[in-house]
Parts: C-alpha cells; structure tokens; sequence
C-alpha cells in the first residue's frame, strides 16, 4: 500500500507560516502596547517626585517664577499622559483586534489538523482492509485478536523495512 500523504499539506502549510506571521504582529503589538504602559506609569511617577520637590520648595519659600516652572513642568507631564494615553487606547484596540485574527487563523490550522487526522485514520481502515484482503487471498481467514497480531506484525516489518 503506498504511503499517507495528507492532500492539503501546502495549504496546511501555508496557514501555519500565517498563523506564525499573524502570532509574530500580535506580539510586536503587545510590546509596544506595554512599552506606552510603561512609559505612562514613569511619567506618574515623574509627576509624583516634581509634585513632592514643588511642596518641599513651597514649604521653604520659593518665587513665584519657581513656582510657574514647576506648574509648566507638572502640566508638561500632564499633557504627555493624555498623549500616551490615547496612543495606548489605540494600541490596545489594535492588540484586541490581531488577537482576533491570531485566533482565527489558530482555528484555520486546527480544521485543517483535525482533518488530516480523520484522512489518516480512513488511509489507516483502507490499509487494514487491504491486509485482510490479502490475508484472504492466501488462504488464511483470520479475525478479531488473530486479524490485529497479524496487522501489527505486518506493521512491525514494513517499519523494519523503511529502516
């Protein structure tokens, strides 16, 4: 009997080399989504020390030009926040999004898995019953346990034989 050969390899194939590239987007994705994270949570922590620096400077006295340039700086950082933030929310949308499409094409590659099992196991009855066949032809009627030693014999010497 010749050999198992799955019918829908290329294609098999081909959606596995896109369920890589789509995988390899998401997390160029991901990173850069908490790449902005992390750049927002180091400005709030900006914001926090220049905040505590303003109070320690009020406590002891400042001018008001002083005063102005902390104000400027903290809503500097305010304004870098809000920019961050939309750029985040945009990010996480589009992470969402390729999460969608990784999943699809996950799901693509597991019908087509799933598929060429049950291609195999038809090929696998096919070659069984072929055996049988021969089996008969010989002059032998073999069933149940005596069928499956006979097969798994058979089996056992075609694998010696490939080696």
């Amino acid at each position: 009997m010749k050999k198992f050969q799955f019918s829908l390899d290329h294609v098999r194939d081909y959606r596995d080399r896109l369920l890589d590239e789509e995988t390899g987007k998401l997390q160029r994705l991901q990173a850069e989504r908490d790449r902005l994270e992390q750049q927002i949570n180091q400005l709030k922590t900006d914001f926090a020390q220049v905040s505590e620096e303003m109070r320690k400077a009020q406590a002891e006295g400042i001018t008001a030009l002083e005063q102005r340039g902390f104000s400027m700086q903290l809503e500097s950082i305010r304004m870098q926040v809000r920019e961050l933030t939309e750029q985040l929310e945009a990010a996480k949308a589009r992470v969402e999004q390729q999460t969608r499409v990784v999943v699809a094409a996950n799901q693509e590659v597991s019908k087509l898995d799933k598929l060429r099992d049950r291609q195999y196991e038809d090929w696998q009855a096919g070659v069984r019953k072929a055996e049988e066949e021969r089996i008969e032809e010989l002059g032998y009627r073999l069933e149940g346990e005596d069928l499956e030693e006979a097969f798994s014999r058979f089996k056992d010497l075609a694998d010696r034989k490939k080696e």
